[in-house]
Protein backbone atom coordinates (compact mmCIF):
# COMPACT_ATOMS: atom_id res chain seq x y z
CA UNK A 1 0.00 0.00 0.00
CA UNK A 2 1.33 3.39 -1.06
CA UNK A 3 0.20 7.26 0.64
CA UNK A 4 -0.79 10.15 -1.04
CA UNK A 5 -0.18 13.40 0.58
CA UNK A 6 -3.18 15.98 -0.11
CA UNK A 7 -3.00 19.62 1.13
CA UNK A 8 -5.16 20.89 4.11
CA UNK A 9 -7.78 22.32 2.27
CA UNK A 10 -8.22 18.91 0.29
CA UNK A 11 -8.52 17.02 3.13
CA UNK A 12 -10.42 19.44 4.96
CA UNK A 13 -13.01 18.86 1.98
CA UNK A 14 -12.80 15.39 2.00
CA UNK A 15 -13.55 14.94 5.35
CA UNK A 16 -17.10 17.88 5.11
CA UNK A 17 -18.00 15.48 2.08
CA UNK A 18 -17.84 12.15 3.97
CA UNK A 19 -19.82 14.10 7.03
CA UNK A 20 -22.39 14.81 4.24
CA UNK A 21 -22.57 11.20 3.38
CA UNK A 22 -23.04 10.41 6.77
CA UNK A 23 -25.81 12.97 7.73
CA UNK A 24 -27.54 12.42 4.23
CA UNK A 25 -27.38 8.81 3.91
CA UNK A 26 -26.14 7.21 7.07
CA UNK A 27 -23.09 6.05 4.95
CA UNK A 28 -20.16 5.66 6.84
CA UNK A 29 -16.94 5.53 4.48
CA UNK A 30 -13.64 5.65 5.22
CA UNK A 31 -10.82 8.04 3.44
CA UNK A 32 -9.74 5.20 1.67
CA UNK A 33 -13.11 3.85 0.69
CA UNK A 34 -14.17 7.54 -0.35
CA UNK A 35 -11.11 7.74 -2.65
CA UNK A 36 -11.35 4.40 -4.26
CA UNK A 37 -14.95 5.32 -5.18
CA UNK A 38 -13.73 8.78 -6.62
CA UNK A 39 -11.03 7.28 -8.87
CA UNK A 40 -13.76 4.65 -10.36
CA UNK A 41 -16.06 7.35 -10.64
CA UNK A 42 -13.75 9.61 -12.63
CA UNK A 43 -12.21 6.27 -14.58
CA UNK A 44 -15.70 5.77 -15.63
CA UNK A 45 -16.59 9.43 -16.70
CA UNK A 46 -12.54 10.26 -17.95
CA UNK A 47 -14.29 12.64 -20.96
CA UNK A 48 -15.55 14.56 -18.56
CA UNK A 49 -13.23 14.62 -15.84
CA UNK A 50 -11.06 16.08 -18.50
CA UNK A 51 -13.23 18.42 -19.74
CA UNK A 52 -13.02 19.44 -15.82
CA UNK A 53 -10.93 22.72 -14.90
CA UNK A 54 -7.28 21.10 -14.93
CA UNK A 55 -4.38 23.19 -15.09
CA UNK A 56 -2.73 23.41 -18.38
CA UNK A 57 0.62 20.90 -18.60
CA UNK A 58 2.83 23.38 -18.62
CA UNK A 59 2.19 24.87 -15.06
CA UNK A 60 3.59 21.76 -13.40
CA UNK A 61 6.42 21.69 -12.44
CA UNK A 62 8.18 18.79 -13.46
CA UNK A 63 7.30 19.70 -16.64
CA UNK A 64 9.15 23.02 -16.10
CA UNK A 65 12.30 21.66 -15.10
CA UNK A 66 11.87 18.71 -18.28
CA UNK A 67 12.19 22.57 -20.14
CA UNK A 68 15.14 24.07 -18.69
CA UNK A 69 17.53 20.88 -17.25
CA UNK A 70 20.03 21.79 -14.30
CA UNK A 71 23.30 21.78 -16.07
CA UNK A 72 26.14 19.40 -14.83
CA UNK A 73 28.76 20.84 -16.62
CA UNK A 74 29.19 18.21 -19.07
CA UNK A 75 28.12 18.07 -22.58
CA UNK A 76 27.63 14.73 -22.85
CA UNK A 77 26.35 12.72 -19.25
CA UNK A 78 25.36 9.26 -20.61
CA UNK A 79 28.61 7.51 -20.98
CA UNK A 80 29.52 8.75 -17.01
CA UNK A 81 26.26 9.24 -15.48
CA UNK A 82 26.91 6.98 -12.95
CA UNK A 83 29.76 9.49 -11.48
CA UNK A 84 27.82 12.91 -11.58
CA UNK A 85 24.99 10.83 -10.18
CA UNK A 86 26.35 8.56 -6.99
CA UNK A 87 30.26 9.76 -7.05
CA UNK A 88 33.24 8.17 -7.62
CA UNK A 89 34.25 7.14 -10.90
Amino acid sequence: MSSVKIDRETKEKLDRFLASILLEKGVKLSQKEALARMVDFALKRKDEFLSSDLPPLEEDYAWKMLKKPKSWGVKDASERIDEFLYGGG
